[in-house]
C-alpha cells in the first residue's frame, strides 16, 4: 500500500527577476494528505435504528456501510483536487515565460531593482511544511503540529505584508513615469505574483480540509464497543474497499482490527502509519501500543505509548486509546482522566460520558459512592441521547445495578433488548441474570 504521505517536491520559489538572466519561477507543495482534529459531524456512521426488528441487524449494518462508501467518495474528490492545483501551477509557469523576454527589454533598471527586491522577500514564503505536519485537532503547547501550525501563519502574514509593499509600488511615481510598453509588463508580472499567492492560500485550504477524514471515519471504529459480529464484518469489508491510497480509513480498518482483537492484521497496517510524520501517526503510534500490549509485548507498547503522547498529548483519538489501554492494563484512574477530558469535547461528550459511567460502575466495591456517579452521568448522557438506543439502556442499567436499583435496572435492560440485535440481546442477558441474582456485573472496559 502507498506511503500516506506523497511528497511531490514542488517547493515554492516566488519570482526572481534581478536581472535580464533571471528566471521568474515558483512551484509548491503538493502533498498527500494523512490526520486529527473535530469536526460536528464525527458521529457519521447512523446508529441502531431503535424502530428495527431485532432479529435484522442487516439495516443498521447497510446504513453504516453505505456511510462508509460515501466517504471515500468524499475523499477520492479531495484528492483530484490536488490535480487542479498542479494544473494552476503549470499554466502560472507557462505565463511567466512567455512574459520573459517583454520584461528583459525593460531598460529603466532603477525599477527592476526595485521591483525585484520585492521579488526576493517573497522568496522567503516557500511553502515547504509538508502536510502531515499540520494538525486538525488541539495539541500541547510543545506540540510539533502547533509549531508547523504557527510556521504556516507566519508565513501567511509575510505573504500579505509582501503584497501590501507591491501594491504600494505599483501606484507609485515612478513606475507611472515609464512607458506603456514597460508599465504593461510589470504589471502583468504583478498580476502573475497575485495568481501565485492565491494559489499558495488555495493550497493551504486543501491542506488542511485533508485533515478532517479521520474524524468521518472514527465513528466506524466502534469506539463504545456497541456493534453486533455482523456489523463489525460488513465494516470491515467496506473499509478494505477504500481507493489504493486511503491512510484515514487505513488507519480506521486498524483500529477496528484492534477493538476486534485482531491484532496480527492491525499491526501491518499500523506500521506503515506509524513511519511517517502526519496527523494520523500519534493516532497509529497509540492504536499500536494496544495491538503490542495485546500481543503480550509489554516494552514495546509502552515506548509507543510514550512516542503519541510526545508528538501529541491531547489529540482526542489518542485520549480514547489512551483509556482503553489504561483499562486492559488495570489503570482505571489514568482512563478517568482521559475519559474526564473528552466530556468535554462535544463529538465526544456522549461516548466519554457513558464509558465513566461504566467505569464507576465497575469501581463500586472500591468507593460505594462510585454507584451514584455511575448513575448520575449515565442518566445524562441517556437523556441527551435522542432517540435513545439499546446501548444507552443498557449503560443505565449498568449504571443502576451497582446502585443496587433493581427494578430500574430490569426496567432498563429490557428496553435495551427490545432495540438490540440478537448477538447483542446476550450480553443484555448476562446483565439481567446479574441484576436477578443480585451479583456484580463487570463489563469489558
Amino acid at each position: 500500500m502507498a506511503s500516506n504521505v506523497t511528497c511531490r517536491g514542488l517547493g515554492v520559489y516566488l519570482l526572481q527577476m534581478a536581472s535580464a538572466q533571471a528566471r521568474a519561477y515558483f512551484a509548491f507543495a503538493i502533498l498527500f494528505f494523512s490526520t486529527n482534529l473535530l469536526q460536528a459531524d464525527a458521529k457519521a456512521g447512523p446508529q441502531d435504528d431503535p424502530q428495527a426488528a431485532p432479529n435484522a441487524p442487516s439495516a443498521a449494518s447497510d446504513k453504516r456501510v453505505q456511510a462508509i462508501e460515501n466517504v471515500h467518495q468524499d475523499f477520492e474528490e479531495y484528492i483530484k483536487q490536488k490535480q487542479t492545483l498542479v494544473e494552476a501551477y503549470q499554466n502560472l509557469q507557462t505565463s511567466l515565460k512567455q512574459t520573459e523576454a517583454e520584461w528583459n527589454r525593460i531598460q529603466n533598471e532603477g525599477v527592476i531593482k526595485q521591483f525585484a527586491a520585492l521579488q526576493s522577500s517573497m522568496n522567503s514564503l516557500q511553502i515547504s511544511n509538508t502536510i502531515g505536519s499540520i494538525g486538525s485537532a488541539p495539541g500541547g503547547n510543545n506540540s510539533p503540529n502547533d509549531f508547523a501550525m504557527r510556521q504556516q501563519l507566519q508565513q501567511q502574514l509575510m505573504a500579505n505584508r509582501m503584497m501590501e509593499n507591491m501594491n504600494t509600488f505599483m501606484r507609485s511615481q515612478e513606475l507611472q513615469q515609464l512607458g506603456v510598453e514597460a508599465q504593461r509588463a510589470i504589471q502583468t508580472r504583478f498580476g502573475t505574483i497575485q495568481k501565485v499567492m492565491k494559489v499558495e492560500e488555495d493550497y493551504r485550504q486543501w491542506q488542511l480540509g485533508g485533515n478532517k477524514f479521520f474524524e468521518k471515519y472514527w465513528s466506524f471504529t466502534d469506539p463504545q464497543k456497541v456493534f453486533s459480529d455482523q456489523e463489525i464484518q460488513a465494516i470491515l469489508q467496506a473499509l478494505e474497499a477504500r481507493g489504493k491510497d486511503n491512510p484515514p480509513a487505513q488507519l480506521a480498518e486498524a483500529v477496528l482490527r484492534t477493538r476486534k482483537g485482531d491484532y496480527s492484521q492491525a499491526k501491518p497496517l499500523l506500521d506503515e502509519l506509524v513511519e511517517s510524520p502526519s496527523p494520523l501517526q500519534p493516532i497509529a503510534l497509540m492504536c499500536k501500543a494496544l495491538v503490542l500490549d495485546g500481543m503480550d509485548k509489554d516494552r514495546e507498547s509502552k515506548l509507543a505509548m510514550q512516542n503519541s503522547i510526545k508528538i501529541e498529548r491531547t489529540n482526542p483519538y489518542c485520549r480514547w486509546l489512551r483509556a482503553r489501554l489504561a483499562c486492559k492494563q488495570n489503570q482505571l484512574n489514568i482512563a478517568e482522566i482521559e475519559w474526564k477530558a473528552l466530556t468535554t469535547v462535544p463529538t465526544m461528550q456522549q461516548d466519554a460520558k457513558r464509558a465513566l459511567a461504566l467505569l464507576y460502575a465497575q469501581r463500586v466495591a472500591k468507593t460505594p459512592s462510585n454507584a451514584g456517579r455511575a448513575v448520575e452521568i449515565a442518566q445524562e448522557a441517556h437523556q441527551d441521547e435522542a432517540p435513545a438506543t439499546w446501548y444507552s439502556h443498557y449503560v443505565l442499567a449498568v449504571a443502576l445495578h451497582s446502585a443496587k436499583k433493581q427494578d430500574e435496572a430490569i426496567e432498563q435492560i429490557e428496553a435495551a433488548k427490545k432495540l438490540a440485535t440478537l448477538d447483542l440481546q446476550m450480553r443484555c442477558d448476562a446483565l439481567r441474570e446479574a441484576i436477578d441474582n443480585g451479583k456484580p456485573f463487570l463489563e469489558d472496559l
